[in-house]
């Protein structure tokens, strides 16, 4: 079955691209009756995004996968082949659109695409950070390869995190020259966050030709301005950063708004920010027109439990929006920010028939999913059975390090005498502080302090062969275990392993790199879980169901062993995410975020 009538190249069906004039054609000759519709869906309460109306009993035309006819009747429409869907007693929206989100980190990309499918979701706007931070240049190419053999139409952002920094990371980058080709493809909408706006306030000329070449190609930039107020937050959208995903506060909102930034409030497995952030929309009555509903990803766990962008729909509506202004920030507002208002976002004419049905108005449970005029998903199940693309086998079991980590290379050597150590202490699950704290060493070396919920951390170098290993202290992750590491960390994606004793950390460290990668966790000298991502220490190749059963056990075994974060596997990841304030660390050691620099674990006196 194709999904759209006369193509099999899913990237050209994505695409902007211009209609020929049989197509242009087929359209006009459909909405006016002389050659009769694919299908007709009738009786539909249509969510008119344009007019801001519901309208009962509406009847809409399709032809070769996109809208021919809207309007109270369509029997013109109508012949002997003419599929007709009856949606009676249904709502019918556009499909709803997430765009701001990470689809690289436990799925793969493909299998993203398949759980959010079946929750009304029928695009999404996706950077390549995953991918691009641990492979440069080829896994820029091959995140446009896994997206293309799927219908959901994926849309991509260049990463402008590879690396992060590079005063301080040891991400892999990407150079210019795959920046300006990728941004020539026409899937790919422009730059993904700039979260690193200090280098572009501080006119960094990587940054700079990198922003010149997207606006030369009337691209989109995406922002991340977290801490940017007043002169720095005009700067970066003087530089053209167009939206921010990063409001916490309702201030927040509203400032972005006033400067004429597209405001994304998030409300996804990382951040959940649409309590503060949404009441100047629902109290001030501000304009809706430039805010847009993100989830900044969703972890597979949580679409198991909670869903997707009907979720962030239904949050939205309970926090006081208006069904239709919460659908509009999922539909027609995303898409006229990406300059894609006339191929999706709204249900008219001309545009792709990507449409969900769902029963309830206040509670969105969708009924079906609807990409290309065809239904892909019903109650809850996939109609899709496609398959990805083949990733390349250099693209598994990829970290340059050997299972022979000892013990020896977690010891803090420090001498006799007791230092004021500085200690990365978790205020939040992503926000650290930096602290001082007195540290008497014991064998002429520092070590952690459970008693004290004081963990060592170590960072490794995946990429060079360098052996090198940075190592610190974080105090506030509350599990008491021997050790958990990760390899799934933003931006750098390497080995970072914590705990409390050095042979447990030794064991989890060896385990994960003989695996390619993964999250494990390690107590007296057994691995109580493990998970394993052997394609770049990213991601596995397994059903997003069971890898989101089996990333629930892990932070539930953590929560159980005393840490108070809900997901104590992202409060680790975010310790190497050297653009969030304010001790953080990299392979080349303790970072402070504000001054991008490497500082010592101790100052000597």
């Amino acid at each position: 079955m194709l999904l759209w009538p006369g193509r099999t190249d899913y990237a050209t069906s994505v695409s902007v691209t211009p209609r020929t004039k049989e197509e242009l054609l087929r359209l006009i000759r459909a909405a006016q009756g002389e050659i009769k519709a694919d299908l007709i869906i009738t009786n539909a309460n249509l969510i008119n995004v344009y007019s801001g109306e519901i309208i009962d009993k509406m009847e809409i035309g399709v032809i070769d996968g996109r809208i021919c006819y809207v309007g109270a009747k369509a029997s013109h429409a109508q012949g002997p082949h003419t599929e007709i869907l009856d949606a009676r007693g249904l709502f019918l929206a556009p499909g709803f659109i997430d765009a701001h989100t990470h689809i690289g980190h436990f799925c793969r990309p493909f299998e993203y695409l398949q759980a959010y499918l079946a929750r009304g979701t029928t695009a999404l706007m996706a950077s390549c950070d995953e991918l691009g931070s641990v492979f440069g240049d080829k896994g820029l190419k091959w995140f446009l390869e896994e997206l293309r053999p799927h219908p959901l139409r994926a849309f991509a952002l260049v990463s402008m995190c590879a690396p992060q920094d590079p005063l301080v990371c040891n991400a892999r980058g990407f150079s210019q020259g795959a920046v300006a080709a990728a941004l020539d493809a026409p899937e790919v909408l422009g730059l993904g966050e700039v979260v690193s706006w200090l280098r572009l306030t501080q006119g960094d000329a990587e940054i700079l030709e990198r922003v010149a070449a997207a606006q030369a190609r009337g691209k989109i930039i995406h922002g991340h301005t977290a801490g940017a107020r007043d002169t720095k937050l005009a700067a970066v959208a003087a530089a053209g950063v167009s939206s921010c995903h990063e409001p916490i506060r309702a201030e927040d909102a509203v400032e972005r708004l006033r400067l004429g930034y597209w405001v994304m409030l998030r409300e996804g497995t990382i951040r959940q920010d649409l309590a503060a952030t949404v009441k100047p929309f629902v109290e001030q009555q501000l304009s809706t027109q430039r805010l847009i509903l993100v989830t900044d990803s969703m972890a597979p766990d949580d679409v198991a439990e909670y869903g997707h962008m009907d979720y962030v729909v239904r949050r939205a509506i309970r926090m006081g929006l208006m069904p239709v202004q919460a659908i509009q920030a999922v539909t027609l507002n995303p898409a006229s920010y990406a300059g894609l208002e006339q191929e999706i976002g709204g249900i008219a004419p001309g545009r792709w028939a990507d449409l969900v049905l769902f029963e309830d108005l206040q509670e969105i449970r969708v009924h079906s999913t609807m990409i290309g005029g065809k239904v892909l998903a019903r109650a809850g199940k996939n109609m899709f059975f496609g398959s990805p693309s083949s990733l390349p086998e250099e693209a598994m079991r990829s970290m340059q390090l050997e299972p022979k980590v000892t013990p020896a290379q977690f010891r803090v050597p420090c001498g006799e005498r007791a230092v004021n150590a500085r200690v990365m202490r978790f205020l939040n699950q992503t926000i650290t502080l930096e602290e001082v704290v007195r540290m008497q060493p014991q064998d002429e070396s520092l070590h952690a302090d459970p008693s004290a919920d004081l963990l060592k951390v170590a960072v490794f170098d995946r990429h060079d062969r360098s052996g090198r290993v940075a190592l610190g202290f974080v105090q506030g992750f509350g599990a008491r275990v021997g050790a958990v590491g990760t390899t799934v960390n933003l931006d750098e994606n390497t080995l970072l392993v914590a705990g409390a004793r050095d042979e447990d950390m030794a064991l989890c460290a060896n385990a994960l790199i003989d695996c390619g990668g993964g999250v494990a966790v390690v107590e007296d000298g057994t691995i109580l879980e493990k998970q394993d991502f052997p394609v770049g220490g990213l991601f596995c190749l397994d059903p997003w169901q069971e890898v989101g059963k089996r990333l629930a056990r892990l932070h539930r075994l953590l929560r159980e062993k005393g840490s108070p974060f809900t997901k104590p596997i992202f409060a680790l990841a975010f310790l190497t995410f050297v653009t969030l304030p304010a001790l953080r660390i990299t392979d080349r050691g303790l970072v402070r975020v504000k001054e991008r620099k490497i500082v010592p674990l101790w100052d000597e006196l």
